[in-house]
């Protein structure tokens, strides 16, 4: 039996990244939709031609046309809006950010368990092919010992909507950050300890960052920088460094370039000769995740497997976003 859905924000997200996936997965059902925009409303309802209209989702909680609601609204409004459905016995996916502070992770997690109700983040990118290519490597032990790992995310265009504004939570580093620092966390596989970052905002209208870059430090001491421009399309996404070698990733191509050493050290020259092993790699998978995959992983999840993630790792992740965003406001290094 498919899984009776809710659809909560209709917006762009909402029709781009979730309705192809729903419209066709059998395990998913959309019964319910809701949007405070009417026209936004309508046009999703177009899609979900079955699917129930509303307006204000507080009309909607004791409804039981529906078990499960995804929640795809403006990002400061997802913890209450989570809570909300939540206390009335709800399942929840929440799109990034799931939580702006670790204060609203905890209640978010609070308020599930009280409930016994499922929690999702929604963390489309955690195995992406890079980072389960990456993983890969790293294990073979063909680059080493990892000591430092650099993520970002460069393109160049403007934005003007409300992801421009702080007063909705909006900022590239709130809308990337999740993505991206999230896989290097999922990458290093340790606590982060130390965060140190800056935000700007360059070309984008508004009040909110467009840009971001961080220097993050775990528990045994891996360096890990994650950044975020709409100024620059030429940087590489991924250069992960070990003491035999780096990989260098852009888009769906990797190259990884593993060093040999001579047997023994020679201290009358100025630099030992190495010899560079380069292998080129075209990266076979989604590097942003497989949706339909990922709503696959949802449905088992909904009928009792545990989740991708553990709802620890998740307000892991809040406190780090939220960490870079203090140290950047406050020019200071923030420990954890």
């Amino acid at each position: 039996m498919a899984i009776k859905t809710a659809v909560i924000g209709c917006g762009r997200t909402a029709n781009e990244l979730h309705a192809p996936v729903l419209e066709k997965h059998p395990e998913f059902e959309v019964t319910a939709i809701c949007d405070v925009n009417t026209e936004a409303l309508d046009k999703y309802s177009e899609r979900f031609p079955n699917a129930k209209k509303y307006t204000d989702y507080h009309t909607m909680l004791n409804s039981t046309e529906y078990d499960f609601a995804i929640i795809l609204t403006y990002s400061y409004t997802h913890t209450a809006i989570a809570l909300d459905f939540l206390r009335a016995g709800k399942n929840v996916l929440i799109t990034k950010p799931w939580a702006i502070t670790t204060e609203e992770a905890d209640s978010i997690i609070k308020t599930a368990e009280e409930n016994n109700c499922i929690v999702m983040p929604f963390i489309p990118c955690h195995d992406g092919a890079d980072v389960v290519k990456l993983k890969e490597i790293i294990k073979e032990g063909k680059i080493g010992k990892v000591f430092r790992v650099y993520r970002a995310q460069m393109t160049f265009g403007k934005r003007s909507d409300w992801q421009t504004l702080k007063a909705y939570a909006g900022g590239y580093l709130n809308n990337w950050g999740p993505h991206i620092v999230e896989q290097a966390m999922c990458l290093v596989d340790e606590p982060v300890k130390s965060v140190y970052a800056q935000k700007r905002q360059i070309i984008n209208p508004g009040d909110a960052d467009d840009m971001f870059c961080s220097t993050l430090i775990t528990e045994s001491g891996v360096i890990v920088q994650v950044d975020h421009n709409i100024i620059s399309d030429y940087l590489p996404n991924w250069v992960v460094q070990g003491d035999k070698g780096t990989i260098y990733v852009k888009g769906n191509e990797m190259e990884i370039h593993e060093i040999s050493y001579p047997g023994a050290d020679d201290p009358t020259v100025y630099r030992s000769v190495t010899h560079t092993e380069k292998t080129h790699i075209t990266l076979e998978g989604k590097i942003f995740g497989d949706h339909y995959s990922i709503y696959t992983m949802i449905a088992e999840t909904l009928k009792g497997k545990p989740y991708i993630v553990t709802l620890e790792y998740a307000r892991h992740l809040t406190e780090i976003m939220q960490s870079i965003h203090e140290s950047a406001d406050n020019n200071k290094l923030v420990l954890l």
